[in-house]
């Protein structure tokens, strides 16, 4: 047996020579295009180790492969046809150029960065989850892998204008403001020193449709109250005739607890942390709304909240839950509603009377 001893910079030279071929192009669109899966998933070479990668499910990426600290890495550039050939390989040059110590960040980890300064200041889970996807369906596959550095006013556009032609105006201009965010984040990390991410909403053509609030005629408001007071279960029904005496949100009004009641002032303070404006928001209390809660009271017993889940009070849980957990569903309002045979205004389970 012969032993063949490397050095340490003799190993890191065939790991660059094997993983960095010539510069030879070997690709052509035709053949990118003509592409297509087979049995198992294969590469086409391009140069300086450029790669067009082809699963069998069909879906074809740009890659490479590269070595930092004795380690072998993959590099995705995007997919294809969203990310051309011809931007691959700019791509792929600018990642050999600058190293891959010092290469500038992508747009997708810069906004990944963005993410987990922005999320955490919006309240509504639901919105974090929508600011999250727009960005992982929208802008990543065509301009997350390049450089943020690299990223010019075209590329901008196309996304944008790629989200109008789905015919989603209002996700458009979402995506837009979402775009000039993160690139602005960039700018105050220090990472770019001007952006074109500014006034992307002009691009849009179409305009958002304006959906006007769901509102219940008044024509139609003494039969819909009629309908209310016929429903059997009382704590549903007392929850929608406080929904149209007091006009609040139906997530308010299922948070309700007692002592947000001041009842030396007939008035009900809903506390900032359950208002979308984060202000405290006090609503009068009729005599009618009165009465409602002294057979409210009568219903829920020594619960902290008006309008506790009845399930909720049967399960014995080793340790107490958080009050959002313990609120009465409000799908029950809407269900009965519908049931009823309602229209869609009537079916949201808020009462608009105008």
């Amino acid at each position: 047996l012969i032993q063949v001893a490397f050095s340490q910079a003799s190993r890191d030279q065939w790991y660059k020579s094997w993983y960095s071929p010539s510069d030879t192009i070997t690709l052509t669109t035709k053949q990118v295009e003509a592409a297509r899966p087979k049995d198992q998933t294969y590469k086409l070479a391009d140069s300086a180790g450029l790669y067009l990668y082809i699963s069998k499910a069909g879906g074809r990426s740009w890659r490479s492969n590269f070595v930092a600290d004795r380690r072998q890495g993959t590099k995705t550039y995007g997919t294809y046809p969203e990310l051309s050939l011809a931007q691959a390989r700019a791509a792929h040059g600018i990642f050999r150029s600058e190293g891959t110590s010092k290469r500038s960040l992508t747009f997708e980890e810069v906004a990944k960065k963005w993410l987990k300064l922005k999320l955490p200041t919006l309240s509504n889970g639901k919105h974090q989850i929508q600011v999250s996807e727009t960005l992982e369906r929208f802008a990543y596959p065509m301009i997350g892998s390049m450089p943020v550095n690299t990223i010019k006013r075209a590329d901008l556009v196309r996304v944008v204008r790629a989200v109008e032609e789905k015919g989603i105006i209002e996700t458009a201009h979402r995506v837009a403001g979402r775009l000039k965010a993160v690139l602005d984040h960039a700018q105050d990390e220090g990472l770019l020193e001007q952006h074109a991410g500014a006034g992307l909403s002009r691009v849009i053509t179409g305009r958002p449709r304006v959906k006007p609030m769901a509102s219940t005629p008044a024509s139609e408001t003494p039969a819909l109250l009629r309908i209310i007071e016929t429903y059997n279960e009382p704590v549903t029904r007392l929850g929608l005739l406080m929904l149209a005496h007091t006009f609040v949100r139906v997530g308010e009004l299922r948070g309700m607890r007692w002592d947000e009641i001041k009842s030396d002032d007939a008035v009900w303070v809903v506390p900032e942390a359950r208002m979308k404006l984060k202000l405290p928001h006090v609503v009068p209390l009729s005599a009618a709304v009165i009465a409602l809660l002294e057979d409210l009271r009568k219903l829920s017993g020594r619960s902290e909240l008006v309008f506790e889940s009845p399930l909720r009070s049967l399960i014995q849980l080793p340790q107490p839950e958080p009050p959002h957990r313990r609120w009465r569903s409000s799908v029950a309002a809407s269900k009965h509603v519908k049931r009823w045979g309602l229209g869609a205004a009537q079916r949201t389970g808020r009462v608009a009377l105008v």
